[in-house]
């Protein structure tokens, strides 16, 4: 005999904003949602664990008297246009949930390793000037030996700098690796997990470019340095308040310095304040705060090219791409240190292969042993 499971409209409902699934939605997989909504009827286990499933929610939740209470565990220092997230959606909070794990992974596995604790973090404050925040990020990064003229030369190189200095960094557009599960910039941009040996930064691809990209990477940077845990999003406007608008500051000046600013004093029309900016592998919009902030430039000349240039901002979005190679993708996904460490640890017997398995998220030996030689660890 099925076995019917007690389930409440509230835990429901929550699990369906939660995942954001519309009702007409979920009702063609499940005609009998009204039934179990309205308490007229209760589904069997199987039919709530396809549900948990759809929703992505255990089951062990929606089992429960009434939905939990999931507060983000890190600050919401600020998303675009400003706008503080009031319910964090279940993409947002998985995501953190599942670089918290690899963190957690990767600070037993450097204390292993006899790490100590990275000297840069929390050597600043908020309350310090900007302009040497910057420089002193600008040391720790080695941007002035970057040779990069594209932004995604500059992602490249200032990928590897925070991985030189002991940042994980890792990036993706998606939950894990379902593609059916993609991440939103106008929740959130990236993320930093502070921690004093693994410290980590996560950004949201999901389209943006790469100069959205590059400002995010150092953005997540300037909070490791301030101390804190922040979730973010690389403000259009160079905006916010406290802490935020003060990296965002950090930011502008450790892309653009004032020494840089010269570049853009032939410039006239969008199109030559574009490919200025790609030389330092920021977004036109950045260059035009930074010459205005510096007064390289006029209000009235601002303002026409800022407008012209939010106008057109999707020609600075990534441009899509179909396919590309799996094993640098899941690379990017964990990072290059964290992904080197799991394989090492698996390949010496410290790690059991399915905790490998599971933290690379395959069931495949094959996958396992192309990623060791893609990473060159075999």
């Amino acid at each position: 005999m099925s076995t019917h499971v007690a389930v409440t409209q509230s835990v429901l409902a929550w699990a369906l904003q939660r995942a954001d699934r519309s009702y007409e939605e979920a009702v063609e997989k499940f005609p009998k949602l009204g039934d179990w909504l309205s308490g007229e009827a209760m589904p069997r286990l199987r039919e709530l664990e396809k549900f948990a499933s759809f929703t992505h929610v255990s089951l062990g939740a929606l089992v429960m008297p009434e939905p939990p209470d999931e507060a983000l565990p890190i600050a919401d220092m600020r998303t675009r246009e400003s706008m503080v997230i009031e319910r964090p959606s279940g993409n947002l909070l998985d995501t953190i949930d599942r670089y918290q794990q690899f963190q957690d992974w990767y600070h037993d596995y450097a204390r292993e390793q006899g790490a100590q604790k990275l000297p840069f973090l929390g050597s600043v404050s908020t309350q310090d000037n900007p302009h040497m925040v910057a420089h002193r990020v600008r040391e720790l990064l080695l941007l002035d030996r970057v040779n990069a003229t594209s932004p995604d030369q500059w992602r490249r190189d200032i990928v590897k700098a925070l991985e030189d200095v002991g940042v994980l960094v890792m990036m993706s557009g998606i939950v894990g690796n379902n593609t059916h599960r993609p991440l939103s910039t106008d929740e959130f941009r990236g993320f930093s997990l502070y921690d004093d040996l693994a410290p980590l930064i996560f950004v949201n691809l999901a389209g943006e470019s790469y100069g959205a990209q590059n400002f995010t990477l150092v953005h997540e940077f300037a909070h490791l340095l301030a101390g804190h845990s922040a979730l973010s999003g690389g403000d259009h406007l160079l905006g916010g308040t406290g802490e935020e608008a003060w990296c965002n500051r950090v930011t502008a000046l450790a892309l653009l310095p004032d020494d840089a600013l010269a570049v853009f004093d032939a410039a006239q029309s969008v199109q030559d304040y574009r490919v200025a900016a790609r030389r330092f592998g920021v977004s036109a919009e950045v260059a035009l705060h930074r010459l205005r902030s510096a007064s390289r430039i006029d209000e009235g000349h601002y303002r026409t090219i800022l407008d012209a240039v939010r106008a057109d901002y999707g020609a600075e979005k990534m441009p899509s791409r179909k396919g590309g190679d799996f094993y640098n993708t899941l690379t990017a996904r964990l990072g290059r240190p964290l992904a080197t460490a799991i394989v090492t640890s698996t390949l010496e017997g410290r790690t059991g292969f399915t905790e490998g398995f599971r933290l690379i998220g395959t069931h495949k030996r094959e996958v396992f042993d192309k990623l060791a030689r893609h990473l060159q660890v075999v």
